[in-house]
């Protein structure tokens, strides 16, 4: 929310009293405060501001000015960071903040407590065309600015951390003044689009990663590129197409990148989700100093997505052939079971293994062997088991590496040990990988700066840092997603406010109290809709008023009789309703029976009745006829109950029809949204 100027009013007459300013000699800061606009004071600067307000706050942030001391057009802003300078007379600063103020280290500068109006807009102006790989530019700079900025000035060089990169801008104007404070505001920001002539005067400044090209080669399976000259240290894309395949035969298959290096030494990388891998992010690698590499990967990982296959140059200009093919992985684990079958078969009858070699030698040449291997050959002194002539150029170039159990040459010890024991600090410093393979694996899972697509805002943003609250954990959220999650919306069905990221177990819970829902049991009359009530016919009490007497009746003989007699009567007179669907009227069926026919009929209806008398809940099986609105309400529920494909036990649709006012669509919708469905 923007401050009002009312506001900001008030916030200059609170902190009008302070008045600080200090000379400092420069000291270049860690290269951490490169990404922002934070400088570090020493704890004197502090003790001299708190100071000034007494027992008062400080403003928060706190924003100071910074100018050369003989040059006033050399201004720029900042927040502060710590104050934690090892000397009370230097303050570090970032290395971009020295060049714009031309000052270099050991000189002063001028520190001056400035308090900024609220930025409103902004225009940022791209020094390199590849900021168009940036594919949401308010979320990357929501990201970075709330993390590493604190103030903007008009003409200052910005950088934007963005899925590992870094993308420079210039700004280039702001609004209200030409320095602003950028904490708990909404900042409208534009992008001037450059041209291509405009890039190539900046490109000199950029990493060597960066200055590759912007978009990468397009290849096809089975196309073979020949002769791909990579320069020292960069890097040369392609992108494999997406498999054109359903996703049965994908999980049969595997793509198979083969690269064979023609001279030099190139590392490939592989990623599905960025575009330019690189040796600290990618998810499919080959590092190794092999000249001919081979990597296999399951195309269940790569159902709808393209392959971006990137080639590092090392140490020297490389030139590389490479292909990508598919091929059926059954065939191929049959081909390494016959290999390992026919290892397996090896005849070892009638022979013995040399001391010197391990090799097996036929019994009655041995002699001649060991004496002709002893003098000519010796194995590896590291005990790897390799064999080699005494006195080699291949023995001289073995090697061990002292820090793991790899095995190669002389050649490849300087990039071994850098590649694989070099610690290396994740560009979220929060993260130190004792290799490119632990930190290209932290970057994809665990890294703060990891973009992802948040699941409740949709934007396309860094995951932050695992949160801590468990039930995040279990369901796999970062700090944003924790953060955006805890926002709450109101449950349509109980009206309370609920956390977005607890409503898929919210609802959960509706639907299980929906499933564990119970009717009360209804009427016996079958032609009956309402709820039994306690007589000794359970029968509604509309029902069982016909029934009733005040005599004793113990053995129920004469209730009995009166079932049979309103039965008798509707098999032979009817009642003369003419909406009646009693199957057992004369009405309904408009064939009244003669008096011998109607108590035929009669008797299996009333000879299990004394029966269920008897029981504890009896629920006999009666047919009565009712009134017209009963009648037309349980056949509507009967229709309705067809036509949701009998998904609804009837006496649900019966209350759907009741709640709804008898009105077909607004009782299916209710019972999608109320009625437990029936267990098939």
């Amino acid at each position: 929310m923007s401050t009002t100027p009312t506001e900001r009013e008030r916030e200059e007459e609170k902190f009008s009293n302070i008045r600080w300013n200090s000379h400092y000699i420069v000291e270049q800061g860690l290269v951490e405060l490169n990404e922002g606009d934070k400088i570090v004071l020493p704890a004197t600067a502090l003790e001299q501001l708190l100071g000034q307000v007494g027992g008062s706050s400080l403003p928060s942030p706190l924003t100071f000015e910074l100018r050369h001391p003989h040059k006033p057009q050399a201004i720029i802003h900042s927040g502060v960071k710590e104050f934690s300078s090892a000397n009370n007379t230097t303050v570090q600063l970032p290395q971009w903040m020295m060049s714009s103020l031309e000052v270099n280290q050991g000189d002063r500068v001028l520190i001056k407590l400035k308090l900024l109006p609220k930025g409103t807009w902004a225009r940022l102006k791209p020094i390199s065309e590849d900021y168009r790989d940036i594919t949401d530019y308010r979320a990357a700079l929501e990201s970075h600015l709330r993390g590493h900025y604190n103030t903007l000035t008009k003409g200052q060089p910005l950088s934007c951390r963005y899925g590992g990169r870094v993308y420079k801008f210039q700004v280039v104007d702001l609004k209200p003044e030409d320095a602003v404070s950028i904490t708990d505001t909404d900042l409208e920001v534009e992008i001037d689009p450059i041209h291509s002539t405009e890039s190539n005067g900046t490109s000199a400044s950029l990493s060597s990663s960066s200055s590759s090209s912007s978009s990468s080669n397009v290849v096809g399976l089975n196309e073979t590129v020949t002769k791909e000259a990579i320069a020292k240290d960069e890097y040369v894309y392609w992108k494999l197409a997406a498999l054109d395949l359903n996703k049965q035969q994908l999980s049969r298959k595997t793509v198979v990148i083969q690269v064979d290096v023609q001279d030099g030494d190139a590392d490939v990388v592989i990623s599905t989700e960025n575009k330019r891998p690189t040796l600290e992010d990618h998810e499919w690698s080959d590092t190794s100093s092999n000249k001919e590499k081979r990597i296999q990967i399951t195309t269940d990982l790569l159902v709808n997505k393209s392959l971006y296959i990137g080639f590092h140059g090392y140490p020297e200009t490389t030139t590389v052939k490479w292909k990508a093919t598919l091929i059926d992985t059954s065939e191929e684990m049959e081909i390494v079971n016959d290999e390992g079958n026919d290892e397996g078969n090896d005849d070892k009858e009638g022979k013995v293994e040399c001391k010197n070699c391990h090799a097996w030698i036929a019994e009655r040449t041995l002699m001649l062997h060991e004496g002709f291997c002893f003098r000519n050959n010796v194995l590896c002194p590291w005990g790897c088991g390799k064999v080699f002539k005494k006195d080699s150029e291949e023995l001289k170039e073995h090697w061990h590496c002292d820090q793991c159990d790899y095995v190669g040459s002389n050649n490849e010890r300087e990039k071994h040990t850098s590649y694989y024991h070099t610690p290396r600090t994740c560009t979220c410093n929060n993260f130190i990988a004792s290799s490119y393979q632990v930190l290209a694996e932290h970057r994809r899972t665990t890294c703060p700066e990891k973009l992802i697509t948040c699941r409740y805002c949709h934007n396309l943003t860094a995951q932050g840092v695992m949160s801590l609250d468990s039930r995040d954990r279990l369901l796999g959220l970062y700090s944003h997603e924790s953060y955006c999650g805890s926002r709450t919306i109101t449950c349509q069905k109980c009206q309370k406010p609920i956390p977005i990221k607890d409503i898929q177990v919210h609802a959960k819970i509706h639907e299980v109290k929906r499933q564990q829902q119970v009717l009360s049991p209804a009427c016996a009359n079958r032609n009956c809709i309402r709820p039994r009530a306690k007589n000794r016919l359970s029968l509604c009490q509309f029902c069982f008023g016909p029934f009733w007497v005040t005599e004793d009746d113990p053995k129920n003989a004469k209730l009995i009789q009166r079932v049979a007699r309103k039965i008798h009567s509707q098999l032979t007179v009817g009642c003369g309703n003419e909406w009646c669907r009693n199957k057992y009227c004369a009405t309904c069926t408009k064939d009244p029976k003669d008096a011998t026919t109607a108590a035929s009929l009669l008797i299996p209806l009333i000879k299990s009745l004394p029966r269920e008398l008897s029981l504890p809940n009896p629920s006999p099986e009666l047919y009565f006829c009712v009134d017209e609105s009963t009648t037309r309400k349980k056949f509507l529920a009967e229709i309705v109950c067809n036509e949701t494909e009998n998904r609804y036990e009837l006496g649900w649709c019966i209350k759907a029809i009741e709640s709804e006012q008898e009105d077909l669509d607004r009782a299916k919708t209710w019972l999608d949204r109320n009625a437990p469905r029936r267990k098939i």
